[in-house]
């Protein structure tokens, strides 16, 4: 009874008719915060846009599409309405800055982040060639060399795939996503688990003890995990081993590897040749190629490619100071590698008999020349006995 009496009492009150009748909105909530949001992304300078494709990589509803618009010559993001939950990640990773959201960049531009992605690149350093044509494809310079291996510098990565379009060898350039881990990250876990309960017992799988390859490792520990040995990730060692083949099974990128590799080209209707009547013998892309795609001729001491291992690479083709590397058809370099292979295995067939023939001859030469000396030698103490 006396709560209602108040409420009467400060209903009543001549300031509260007055508010009443005269209500109206503050002014500071009608100016919109810093980080007002517009919903959705605005493509500001489609002029600069390099038709990468980091927003599109990035967007977690996938409410944006690369098109092609004709009046720019070259894709755009066209980003669907409704789709859209204006997350900002589109702009996060955005390397030339042509999208925005309210003050989104304004407010990020100074402060560290990672670009938002959800497809992650590692190069193989077992058949990577350093050839270095994704370094010169990346439009963000997130590709360094060390001084032995090209590494991706995955904060600065913005996923556009151009480095993996560059690259020559087939799955030089790996690619992992958030599917893929979460994949691997279960597979761990059961393995665990009926190990914990003695449920698995698994003998030798695996022909030999597994390598790590340092460049794909993203140090996820699975394998640790998993492993009944010992496995040291601090120098991509594996000390003791069973193998038994789980950490290989629960390996995200692959960087647990046994047996060899083979570089395989993604080009095979075309090849690089050297031409003779051009090359002046210096060697110089028979010492660059790490393919081993180039032979020294026994003709005519010049080097030629083989077309079946080489990679295309180019690295050749860029270092040759009198451009007498060409790029023509597999086929045709292929006829011409046979034939001066057939021709080399002439010529060493013929030189090595030559040789053997010559050692033969001055084996003979040496052992005649014994003979008559010794002949003669005798013949003369022969007549000196018969001497008055």
């Amino acid at each position: 009874m006396a709560s209602t009496l108040w409420y009467l009492y400060i209903l009543t009150k001549k300031r509260f008719i007055k508010r009443f009748l005269w209500a109206k909105t503050d002014r500071e909530y009608t100016i919109p915060p810093k980080r007002f949001r517009k919903i959705p992304p605005v493509v500001e300078y489609p002029e600069r846009c390099i038709s990468c494709g980091a927003c599109e990589g990035s967007c977690p509803s996938s409410a944006i599409e690369m098109v092609y618009f004709q009046d720019h010559r070259k894709k755009l993001p066209k980003i669907d309405v409704g789709a859209c939950i204006g997350c900002g990640n589109c702009v996060e990773s955005c390397p030339t800055k042509v999208l925005e959201i309210g003050s989104l960049r304004e407010e990020t531009l100074s402060l560290p982040w990672n670009v938002p992605k959800y497809r992650y690149f590692v190069i193989d350093e077992e058949l990577c060639v350093n050839c270095g044509s994704c370094k010169g494809v990346c439009p963000v310079d997130a590709i360094n060399y060390d001084g032995n291996n090209y590494r991706i510098d995955v904060n600065s990565c913005i996923g556009c795939e151009r480095c993996v379009e560059a690259c020559p060898v087939l799955d030089a350039i790996r690619i992992y996503d958030e599917k893929i881990l979460s994949e691997k990250f279960e597979l761990c876990f059961n393995i665990k688990f009926k190990r914990m309960v003695k449920e698995e017992e698994r003998g030798e799988v695996i022909p030999e003890v597994p390598r790590i390859v340092k460049g794909l490792c993203i140090r996820c520990e699975n394998c640790v995990d998993v492993c009944p040995g010992i496995i040291d990730l601090k120098n991509y060692k594996v000390l003791e081993c069973t193998r038994c083949g789980r950490c290989i099974e629960v390996c995200p990128t692959g960087a647990m590897r046994i047996g060899e590799v083979s570089r395989i080209s993604k080009i095979k209707d075309r090849c690089y040749i050297i031409e003779e009547d051009r090359c002046i013998g210096c060697r110089i892309c028979y010492r660059v190629c790490s393919v081993g795609a180039i032979d020294i001729s026994w003709d005519t001491r010049l080097p030629y490619i083989n077309p079946e291992k080489c990679v295309r690479c180019g690295v050749c083709y860029r270092e040759c100071p009198v451009e007498a590397i060409s790029l023509t058809d597999t086929e045709n370099s292929l006829k011409l590698y046979r034939l001066r292979k057939t021709r080399d295995y002439f010529e060493s067939m013929v030189s090595n008999d030559l040789d053997q023939i010559s050692r033969k001859y001055v084996q003979l030469k040496s052992d005649l020349l014994e003979f008559a000396q010794g002949k003669v030698e005798e013949k003369i103490e022969k007549d000196d006995s018969h001497a008055p």
